[in-house]
């Protein structure tokens, strides 16, 4: 696969929690890092069948390489240069802990946040930022 312009992150397009998250993520974005896409896409059904197997947000590096779960959070939090202390704490323990920590929380997410029943769409100059 040929180096990629833009790093991706695929999330759960129907999930509450996780449009609040890329919403803010693209808004913090200043340097456009990156694009993004959900697990529902046809470009994730396609490209990317292996990420819609874990129940996790993942980022797509530019060489192809992927990032899932507590790793893909930190790495985005790192690339927007926010949230310091959570980025320290997924830093200082181990990926097991962690990990385990973002299993929890995405096993509740619908419960705690909701779902949509569709993903919803980003508007205005967010969308130029989504694959679809």
């Amino acid at each position: 696969m040929e180096e990629l312009k833009h790093e991706i992150i695929i999330y759960d397009g129907v999930c509450v929690l996780c449009n609040f998250f890329i919403r803010w993520i693209l808004k913090k974005d200043q340097n456009f890092n990156f694009k993004v896409t959900n697990l529902q896409s046809n470009f994730t059904k396609t490209n990317y069948i292996e990420v819609t197997k874990v129940d996790s947000v993942a980022v797509i590096l530019k060489d192809g390489g992927i990032l899932q779960k507590s790793k893909a959070v930190s790495y985005i939090l790192k690339k927007i240069k926010r949230l310091l202390l959570i980025r320290l704490l997924l830093i200082v323990f181990p990926s097991f802990i962690s990990n385990f920590i973002y299993d929890l929380i995405a096993k509740s997410r619908y419960l705690l946040f909701g779902k949509y029943s569709s993903c919803p769409v980003l508007v205005g100059d967010l969308k130029s930022r989504i694959i679809e």
